[in-house]
């Protein structure tokens, strides 16, 4: 597939790995091959992508890689289990792959992208306790961040800016820090999840 890429369109400069799926169930009831598929999809297949293009990239000396996460990448949410784990893994591979290229002395730049829920139909549904705070966001805004972000050679984007207290609570005792996600509503907001009607893993 990157042969077939590279032969239609040539080199890639930037790479924007946005491919995610969703089961939105407990644990215990999500098949295992949805899990599969989760992973499969939201965890490997960047890696996959930067493997297969990173080559050029390092080659020609620049290049940009923007790997689209979650704010499920950095706080655990119910019913999201499967899902937050692979955005887990998409955040710390960017982690990384960053230091990896700059111990490398690699020019290539790497994006992490960790927005909160966005309005693209994935997670219909889902319900936010403080909208001003942690509103569900519009896809256009999130492109022009990410656009902007691209253009700035910024490494991380997390959207919108209260996610960023995410870092200093973790150093909390567990039952404080689970107790604010709940207070905030993360716990709770897959609860009225619905999701794509058509959705193959309903």
């Amino acid at each position: 597939v990157a042969g077939r890429t590279l032969a239609d369109v040539g080199r890639i400069d930037v790479l924007i790995n946005n491919a995610g799926v969703v089961s939105g169930k407990p644990l215990l009831e999500i098949t295992d091959d949805a899990i599969e598929r989760t992973f499969a999809v939201n965890a490997l297949a960047p890696i996959w992508m930067v493997r297969a293009f990173l080559p050029g990239m390092l080659e020609r000396g620049n290049g940009h890689i923007v790997t689209i996460a979650s704010a499920a990448g950095l706080a655990g949410t119910a019913r999201l289990t499967d899902y937050c784990a692979s955005k887990f893994a998409a955040v710390g591979f960017d982690e990384a792959l960053r230091v990896e290229l700059a111990q490398q002395g690699s020019d290539v730049v790497t994006t992490i992208v960790c927005p909160y829920f966005v309005a693209t139909g994935m997670f219909d549904g889902v319900a936010t306790r403080f909208s001003w705070l942690l509103p569900v966001l519009d896809p256009d805004r999130v492109v022009r961040r990410i656009l902007r972000a691209i253009r700035r050679n910024r490494r991380r984007v997390v959207m919108p800016w209260f996610l960023y207290t995410v870092w200093p609570t973790r150093v909390l005792p567990v039952p404080l820090f689970d107790r604010l996600m709940k207070f905030f509503g993360a716990v709770d907001s897959m609860n009225t999840f619905a999701g794509r009607p058509d959705a193959a893993d309903r």
